[in-house]
């Protein structure tokens, strides 16, 4: 069996509530000679037409005539063979090959992925929800969620002020989550995700004062160019689960956050970090070290039915995030993973168990993303 021929199709969505646009789903569609088809998922924020042009003007020529099923084979020349390494567009482009890759292997075997990866060690994958019905507030938002048997739920820390001043956006994000704890009751898992908006010393007073609210991790609450402001918060918090890890990739991306002890939960992204492939072996070194892995997927159905098989097989799983873009996250499929009480539940189905509908792909153009910005009481951009 040869590829024949790989394309990236851009799918636009709009925000919770239809309002302003979410994301654009990057779906990698790689065609065989002997009709089998593979898809992929390599959504980014931002960035999209560079991924797309990384699939089709440079991979795609590197790749095609050669047999889908050498995995590791072209994952190796994808990221070997070109000069600049890492980088999000590269990497992305990657990640949704690999594992379109992986789904080709298993419809040539007969096999879901997972079974091809080892075997599953779990029999469901947890997921949590976030705010993405376009609700009233977050208060509406979790007791949806909760009505449809999630467990485990996350949003961000609060409305951002403007101007922006981390200290108040703490107080926010504290009084926030104090409500959704109480909206949620005892048994919920929350988690918060910072966006690594706050300083070292708006990030201490931020964990502090969610001390009663018992968060199950807090996401990227300092600054993410390097490791060392989650190092200080982790010694000064050790009771407090520490994540991050979805700006990374592969890796060699993850070896300093995971060798200074930065994180007790990774968030490696199934999109971004270099796929089915790679995820699985940053998931295999953090296990050494005692990390979990709660994977960072805020994006498509066949970005969930990746992270799902890689899940599967993880010993060191905790959770995994999922979006609910309603109507068009169910639209789009043909068939997909089921999501059922809180878990993707495991198929016997080949491959990923995934097939789009191409014509609905179409119909749903990009459209551009709004920047995310923050300008301080003097007009300057904060370290975020």
């Amino acid at each position: 069996m040869k590829i024949t021929n790989i394309t990236a199709h851009l799918m636009g969505i709009p925000g919770p509530g239809r309002h302003a646009p979410s994301r654009n789903w990057i779906f990698i569609r790689v065609e065989t000679d002997e009709g089998i088809t593979g898809v992929g998922e390599a959504t980014t924020e931002y960035h999209e037409h560079a991924v797309v042009s990384m699939i089709e003007q440079h991979f795609a020529p590197l790749l095609v005539g050669q047999d889908p099923t050498r995995v590791q084979s072209a994952w190796q020349q994808m990221q070997r063979f070109f000069w600049w390494r890492g980088g999000v567009v590269a990497s992305s482009a990657a990640s949704g090959i690999d594992q379109a890759l992986w789904d080709i292997t298993g419809k040539a075997y007969g096999q879901p992925v997972y079974r091809l990866l080892g075997g599953a060690v779990r029999n469901r994958v947890r997921v949590y929800a976030r705010s993405d019905l376009g609700l009233q507030n977050q208060r509406e938002e979790i007791q949806a969620a909760l009505r449809e048997g999630f467990t485990a739920f996350k949003w961000g820390p609060g409305i951002v002020q403007q101007p922006f001043d981390d200290a108040k956006q703490a107080d926010v994000a504290i009084s926030l989550y104090r409500d959704l704890r109480e909206g949620a009751g005892a048994s919920c898992d929350l988690m918060i995700d910072c966006g690594g908006i706050f300083s070292v010393q708006s990030a201490h007073r931020l964990i502090e004062g969610l001390r009663p609210v018992r968060m199950l991790f807090v996401e990227e609450p300092v600054n993410m160019d390097t490791p060392r402001g989650l190092v200080e918060l982790r010694q000064a918090f050790p009771e407090v689960r520490i994540a991050a890890g979805e700006r990374l990739m592969t890796r060699w991306g993850f070896r300093e956050w995971i060798e200074q002890g930065a994180v007790n939960v990774i968030q490696a992204d199934i999109s971004h970090c270099g796929g089915i492939s790679e995820i699985l072996r940053i998931a295999t070194w953090a296990e050494v070290y005692n990390v979990l892995m709660a994977p960072h997927n805020p994006y498509g159905p066949v970005a969930l039915a990746a992270s799902m098989h890689a899940c599967a097989v993880m010993p060191n799983f905790l959770i995994l995030e999922h979006c609910r873009h309603r109507p068009w996250f169910e639209a789009v499929q043909k068939y997909g993973p089921l999501v059922q009480d809180g878990s993707v539940l495991l198929t016997d189905r080949p491959g990923l168990g995934i097939e789009l509908d191409w014509e609905y792909v179409r119909k749903h153009p990009y459209q551009p993303l709004k920047l995310r910005t923050f300008v301080d009481k003097d007009g300057a951009t904060p370290l975020v």
